[in-house]
């Protein structure tokens, strides 16, 4: 090769050569395709109101329901719903009803084999409806509700808790512990005003995961080469 046509291939090649880049193959990242979706029923134990409700081993019993959606490698939440049975809180209160309806984020702990454990947060809507006398009122609730009255009351509660599973195949053995705080009618403060155990079963269906529902959202309606849909 005579000496001109070296140089020249030398000065095309090296700066060439000198800031190619060199192209990383990075690993392709998977996501899951499906979940489950746990359907599950259990028993409720809770004082319903707190601030009202302060005699002694007076716990509402009741039945709750709830649906889970998410695996068990960090994240999932929760949706439950909760019926207590009647109780009184006398003399101030008589046939009192309540119910729960509520959403949570659960972030999932593995230990030994199939056993779960995971702290909870979330909020719930509560109804309280009972037969107010006014006796013994020590929270001044007549200056808002009417004595010998049937009284509703509604709030907003903040949740928090742990709950444990164990899992045998798609069944599935709970337990929690929650408290809701919220606040407290006539000293107008926040206050815990529920504490909750729950126990049941649930029943885990396998369905799509939010990241195949999103993906199938985008391929409905993906333009290729060629301009078809």
């Amino acid at each position: 090769m005579p000496r001109n046509h070296l140089y020249l291939f030398l000065l095309i090649a090296v700066p060439v050569i000198a800031f190619s880049q060199v192209r990383v193959i990075k690993p392709i990242k998977t996501h899951p395709t499906t979940t489950n979706l746990g359907i599950g029923v259990g028993a409720a134990n809770s004082v319903v109101f707190l601030a009202r409700n302060t005699t002694e081993r007076n716990n509402a019993l009741g039945i709750t329901t709830s649906l889970v959606y998410g695996s068990s490698k960090l994240l999932r939440v929760s949706l439950e719903y909760t019926h207590y049975g009647s109780i009184n809180i006398a003399p101030t209160w008589y046939n009192v009803k309540a119910n729960t309806i509520e959403a949570n984020l659960h972030v999932m702990y593995r230990s030994k084999g199939n056993l779960y454990f995971f702290p909870l947060c979330g909020i719930s809507y509560n109804v309280f409806k009972g037969y107010f006398t006014g006796k013994d009122d020590y929270l001044n609730l007549t200056s808002l509700y009417p004595r010998n009255q049937i009284v509703t009351t509604r709030w907003l509660g903040f949740n928090a808790g742990v709950g444990l599973e164990y899992a045998i195949k798609k069944f599935v053995m709970c337990g929690g512990f929650k408290m809701r705080v919220g606040v407290s009618e006539g000293k107008n403060g926040i206050n815990i005003l529920d504490v909750c155990y729950t126990a049941g079963v649930r029943y885990n269906l396998v369905v799509p995961s939010l990241y195949n529902l999103f993906r199938g959202t985008k391929n409905r309606y993906f333009i290729d080469r060629h301009g078809n849909l």
